[in-house]
């Protein structure tokens, strides 16, 4: 058991560093359009993809641990729909905004910055308890 929350754990840390990377790079490539929408693309991949691991690992650690539902698995569960539908979200408006020319670095550090903060009040609850 300990391995499977330690797994999930490290999943946690990259799926944050990920985030991190996806609020600093487009500050970073701020003059490059074409590197920054490449790299905000690379970064939605990232995402969907630590997305899917961490939620496959707490389904598993959640399932063999046989825990009843807490409000820890609860907030967890709906980070885990909550965050997709923002980063969907932020990619359809970033669209939006770079047809129309803009840049959109301020849109999405929101964005990005309110998903880190989830993550982090989920993780902090889910310590506690």
């Amino acid at each position: 058991m300990d391995v499977l929350i330690g797994y999930h754990r490290h999943l946690v840390e990259g799926w944050l560093l990920v985030m991190l990377l996806n609020l600093m790079l487009p500050r970073v490539l701020r003059e490059a359009d074409l590197k920054r929408v490449f790299y905000t693309r690379v970064g939605y991949f990232a995402f969907w993809a630590l997305w899917a691991m961490v939620l496959f690992s707490g389904l598993m650690v959640w399932l063999f641990a046989g825990r009843p539902l807490t409000l820890s698995v609860d907030l967890m569960f709906g980070a885990g729909v909550l965050l997709p539908i923002l980063d969907a979200w932020r990619a359809i408006r970033l669209r939006k905004i770079w047809l129309a020319e803009g840049t959109g670095i301020g849109f999405s550090s929101a964005v990005t910055g309110l998903e880190i903060s989830i993550v982090l009040l989920v993780t902090l609850v889910a310590v506690k308890s």
